[in-house]
């Protein structure tokens, strides 16, 4: 069973006072899941539909190796509860782990700028885990990083990445980084000599870019060749090009 306080806290979490007054965010789907059990110590509980328990009893072990406490509830249960409209049937609890403090010393940083889209944050957040750029900056009217739709986009992306919210850009100005700007209408692409500087990739929001006067202040402004068809590249998918090109091991 799940009390009526639980159901409220848990739909509390769906949004970002909810989970910034609880100091909690939701995390749901199976690689989400695995991913939290298995390199986190921060899942408080989790909820399992019955009708998948027998397929998962991984995950359970999991639950009562941890010692995270885990209820069976039914498919209409996790229904009620589910941010999805097609559940997976496991939805977990999870707090939050602050960020380190800000290394202004660190090789590479992914600042993002307006993104509005959760699930294009989510993406963005698992391709920088995945090319090894762990620090993440969002500016102010950013997204919320801990969105439920962020967060099951991202994979359990956040395990692996510092990500701090609502930074001013000028927080890396007087820091010997190269900020490296991202404008489909430049003709220029990045050079290899770049790559072994300090980098400040910025991404912009989805239908504005990155506002003009940012702009100016960026070392570099380049734009991904386009050798097909098409108007623009979704920001997710552009940032990973980018990403893959200046990471480093």
């Amino acid at each position: 069973m799940i009390s009526q306080n639980k159901k409220k806290q848990i739909q509390s979490l769906k949004t970002k006072k909810g989970r910034t007054k609880e100091g909690l965010f939701l995390v749901e789907g199976l690689r989400c899941i695995n991913s939290y059990l298995k390199h986190s110590d921060d899942l408080k509980e989790l909820f399992i539909a019955r009708s998948i328990a027998s397929i998962n009893k991984n995950i359970i072990n999991l639950c009562e190796e941890k010692n995270i406490p885990y209820t069976l509830i039914s498919d209409k249960v996790i229904k009620a509860i589910s941010d999805t409209k097609t559940p997976s049937g496991l939805l977990g609890i999870s707090k939050f782990t602050p960020p380190p403090e800000f290394n202004l010393n660190a090789k590479r940083w992914l600042y993002l700028y307006k993104i509005s889209d959760p699930g294009n944050l989510g993406t963005i957040l698992r391709s920088a885990a995945w090319f090894n750029i762990k620090n993440i900056a969002l500016s102010k009217d950013s997204t919320d990083p801990y969105n439920p739709k962020t967060i099951r986009s991202a994979t359990g992306a956040h395990l692996y990445l510092n990500i701090y919210q609502e930074v001013n850009y000028n927080t890396y100005l007087g820091h010997d980084y190269f900020l490296l700007g991202t404008d489909q209408n430049s003709n220029d692409k990045i050079e290899k000599s770049a790559y072994k500087k300090k980098i400040v990739l910025f991404l912009g929001n989805e239908s504005e870019g990155i506002k003009v006067s940012i702009k100016k202040k960026m070392d570099k402004l380049i734009s991904i060749e386009r050798l097909g068809y098409g108007e623009s590249l979704n920001v997710a998918i552009a940032g990973s090009i980018i990403m893959n090109k200046i990471s480093i091991k």
